[in-house]
């Protein structure tokens, strides 16, 4: 009888392999800024006064979103038509850029001053959540209000044609009842006549 031995397999290692740590592109110094966006010139202009309250920065990043939303839209108009401006510089400067360097190094997104804080990106999207839920919730109002109204009036007139035609029904009614009175009493007058002439005879 053959003897049957069982190989072990060896145990791989269960430790998370190391990520290879990515090295850091160089920037080029002449590379041109990208420019603010209309949001991120608003926040500079309104981060230092913000700093002096003691705020910390998540506080902060969500003071500026909430200001942001309700901020006119004649002053983000400002902030818009500033960003456009800033665009178009920006725009012209990386051209000259371009043609004087062939291969320009990439812009790394840690040095872009228009990108936002993930906090206040955040923010901002549960706002306009929230903003959308509100809206529904005011039109499905709506929609009930104008519904529980048509109900209503549709309920007045159906009070209203029975409450018509029972008053017409009755004054019918008192018609019928005057006119065969009427009849009553010219048919016994009649009769009367017609005795008092017999008697006479």
């Amino acid at each position: 009888m053959s003897s049957y031995t069982k190989t072990s397999k060896p145990i791989k290692n269960l430790k998370p392999k190391k990520k290879k740590k990515k090295k850091k592109k160089k920037r080029d110094p002449n590379l041109p800024k990208r420019p603010r966006n209309a949001y991120f010139l608003f926040a500079g202009d309104m981060r230092p006064t913000l700093h002096k309250t003691g705020m910390r920065m998540a506080e902060i990043n969500k003071e500026l979103g909430r200001l942001w939303n309700e901020l006119p839209d004649e002053r983000k108009k400002g902030y818009q038509e500033q960003s456009e401006i800033n665009k178009k510089r920006y725009a012209e400067e990386m051209k000259e850029y371009r043609e004087n360097n062939p291969q320009p190094l990439e812009e790394s997104s840690s040095d872009s001053s228009s990108s936002l804080s993930e906090n206040t990106i955040r923010y901002l999207k549960m706002q306009q959540k929230k903003k959308k839920r509100r809206d529904r919730k005011k039109k499905r109002e709506y929609i009930r209000r104008m519904r529980e109204k048509k109900r209503k009036m549709k309920k007045k007139k159906k009070q209203r044609r029975s409450f018509s035609s029972h008053r017409r029904s009755k004054h019918k009614k008192k018609r019928e009842s005057s006119s065969e009175g009427s009849s009553g009493y010219y048919s016994s007058s009649s009769s009367s006549e017609e005795s008092s002439f017999s008697s006479s005879d």
